[in-house]
């Protein structure tokens, strides 16, 4: 297919309420036997705001949702000898008597505050045919947020996603929350991971490792009445990739991100 007349999908950066509309056409071939000849319009506009809960239970926030509409009108004939992909003439478009196929696409992405790419994605396609629907596909993808936080060329979200944590810091204190700090060292990690959390008060703090799907793969020995709690945790027989470290102290509840070498 050969669009001779493209359009704009997206445009960045996103806020809510952002809208954009085009239209586009095309002529092509079909399996080499026909000759198509397309065009549609797409409207694209970030159409809700709010919170997204991962399957690992951590919520994002400010998550933005990207719907795109789009109709598409196609055109099938038999290809000739004198078949070219440039747009057809104003006599081949009127001696055209072929009722096009009409294909509606609606696709729905979330997009977070310092990840490139969707954290989840829906799609659905239908095409209409003499008057009923005819759905030919309706697909999901989810692209966690742990596994777009290493892109080496992603300086700019990098920035943003420290920013974000930097604020969550901030507000914690500010909410006066027992937990003054979490850390997991060194991280990325290959064979013993070492988990701190430093308290306000003397709490029950206990710790585990989970993987991204929200499964627990090794729980740590809890400790009663302490401010500082301090454990290692053998992780030489984990899988590369990203896990999780989930801590309760008290009626709180932090986590952090961990990578596996």
């Amino acid at each position: 297919m050969k669009y001779y007349k493209p359009v704009l999908l997206q445009h960045f950066p996103i806020s809510f309420g952002t809208t954009s509309r085009g239209q586009f056409s095309g002529r092509g071939k079909h399996h080499d036997q026909f000759e198509s000849t397309i065009s549609g319009e797409i409207t694209t506009i970030a159409d809700a705001a709010g919170s997204l809960i991962l399957p690992d239970g951590e919520t994002l926030r400010d998550v933005i949702r990207v719907h795109t509409h789009k109709v598409e009108r196609i055109c099938y004939s038999l290809i000739n000898s004198d078949f070219s992909f440039n747009p057809p003439t104003s006599e081949e478009r009127s001696s055209s008597a072929v009722e096009p196929v009409i294909y509606v696409t609606n696709t729905y992405q979330w997009y977070g505050e310092g990840y490139r790419y969707p954290i989840l994605e829906t799609s659905e396609c239908y095409g209409t045919y003499i008057d009923s629907l005819m759905y030919h596909s309706r697909e999901t993808y989810f692209y966690h947020p742990a596994h777009q936080a290493n892109l080496p060329e992603d300086a700019a979200n990098r920035e943003a996603r420290e920013r974000n944590q930097n604020a969550r810091n901030a507000a914690m204190l500010e909410n006066e929350s027992n937990i003054l700090s979490l850390q997991s060292y060194p991280n990325p990690v290959k064979n013993h991971l070492s988990i701190e959390v430093n308290l306000r008060q003397p709490v029950t703090v206990s710790a585990g490792l989970w993987d991204m799907n929200g499964q627990l793969i090794r729980q740590l020995p809890s400790k009663s009445d302490t401010t500082h709690y301090l454990e290692t945790l053998d992780v030489s027989f984990c899988p590369p990739g990203y896990y999780l470290i989930k801590v309760v102290a008290g009626n709180e509840t932090v986590s952090e991100r961990v990578v596996k070498n």
